[in-house]
């Protein structure tokens, strides 16, 4: 079943939207497609390991999950029909093509093959500059702009030239590429804390005290090590306290014993480009059997998508649907510890996710996604429109508009 949910089931969450609802952000409505990799336990509820945009994401567990519950890219489809059911996609650099196919599955989107075609289009020229008659009512406007971020970042005046479309995913684009400004609006708030494992962030600047201070700041025995700007579990360390001092060793100066590795978790060190890194204690969830595996026992990690949407004022949450990834080796198997507890994101390692856990999984979210929407939205406001903390473009273009175009006669 599409799960649609906004945010008035917790005494805490009505609380917290009646304030939102004074509050006045840059944006007057917002729409944001996310995937959050997460622990589950029943003892400490919900961990956020991680949060990305959803076009960075190939959602492979997909075909792992109950089919009554509706794919995860039909559920995108029919959550943003909600609001307004007209749209545009670009299909390049949306890492999931099945996601641009659901959308293009509706008559009312519209799917340019590149970022030329749709600049090319006077028609959608046309409609992007058009005013809109009510700011706050995402109805309003003449639909949703749907493509990578790698190509908005490079025209100079996209807000202006778009003003008339919905782009989606607005709010994430300062943080697109840099795990470390995401993961910092979680510290800087009370609440959000609590759903996010303790972690750190530490400069390229080895010594052999090193280690000792992560163990000492992170009170834990096993280490998650992560490059700020990979996605796909890219460069993803997880190891003990005993060899921390040797991976940290190796990802700041990229020699010592483990340089001579094949193993992509470490060899993406050698080209990555930041100055710091972040370090996060090792949280785990319940242990699952998968019935097609044998009902061998692993140790999941959940990828969750959703849809932030802010709207008339108020934030709302879209469960889209989620499923269990699991490492290549059940927790029984001979291996080394990465293989046991990492998940690989390649079938058949995947799992469906039973409904009451879903629910607990669900309910911890409620209070965490709308508090982090509105952290990025007021970090935008606060931004002014600086929106290139990782710009790996070389330069930005000012696109010239066509000037005799008449819109169509009806």
């Amino acid at each position: 079943m599409f799960r649609y949910t906004t945010v008035l089931m917790l005494l805490f969450t009505c609380i917290f939207h009646s304030i939102l609802a004074t509050e006045t952000y840059k944006y007057p409505v917002d729409v944001c497609f996310m995937v959050a990799d997460l622990k589950y336990s029943a003892k400490q509820g919900v961990k956020i390991c991680e949060i990305q945009q959803g076009s960075l994401s190939v959602f492979n567990g997909d075909a792992f999950r109950d089919p009554v519950d509706g794919s995860i890219y039909k559920n995108f489809l029919h959550a943003l029909s909600l609001y307004n059911q007209n749209g545009w996609v670009v299909a390049d650099y949306i890492a999931d093509k099945n996601l641009v196919s659901a959308l293009a599955s509706s008559p009312l989107w519209q799917t340019p093959k590149d970022m030329i075609a749709l600049l090319s289009d006077s028609s959608f020229t046309y409609r992007a500059k058009q005013p809109v008659k009510e700011i706050n009512d995402l109805s309003s406007y003449q639909g949703f702009l749907y493509q990578s971020w790698s190509y908005l970042s490079a025209i100079f005046d996209f807000e202006d030239r778009f003003s008339g479309m919905v782009v989606v995913d607005k709010s994430s684009f300062p943080f697109w590429g840099d795990k470390y400004k995401m993961t910092q609006l979680f510290a800087d708030d009370e609440v959000l804390s609590t759903f996010k494992p303790k972690w750190g962030s530490y400069k390229k600047i080895y010594s052999k005290e090193l280690a000792e201070k992560v163990a000492e700041d992170l009170q834990c025995d096993t280490f998650v090590i992560k490059p700020r700007g990979e996605c796909l579990g890219n460069g993803v360390i997880i190891t003990s306290r005993q060899n921390l001092d040797d991976v940290l060793f190796y990802i700041i100066t990229k020699s010592g014993q483990l340089a001579d590795s094949q193993d992509p978790a470490y060899v993406v060190w050698k080209q990555d480009p930041f100055d710091s890194f972040i370090v996060e204690e090792f949280v785990i969830s319940d242990p699952i059997a998968v019935p097609h595996l044998g009902n061998k026992i692993y140790q999941p990690t959940m990828r969750m998508a959703f849809l932030l949407v802010y709207h008339q004022h108020c934030h709302h949450v879209h469960f889209l649907g989620g499923y269990w990834k699991t490492p290549s080796l059940s927790i029984e198997e001979e291996g080394d510890f990465m293989q046991k507890n990492k998940d690989i994101c390649e079938p058949p390692y995947y799992c469906a996710v039973d409904p009451k856990t879903m629910e607990s999984v669900e309910n911890d979210l409620l209070i965490a996604l709308p508090l982090l929407h509105s952290k990025m939205l007021r970090f935008c406001s606060d931004s002014e429109g600086d929106f290139t903390p990782l710009n790996r473009n070389k330069f930005q273009f000012i696109l010239e508009e066509r000037k005799n175009y008449s819109p169509p006669r009806h």
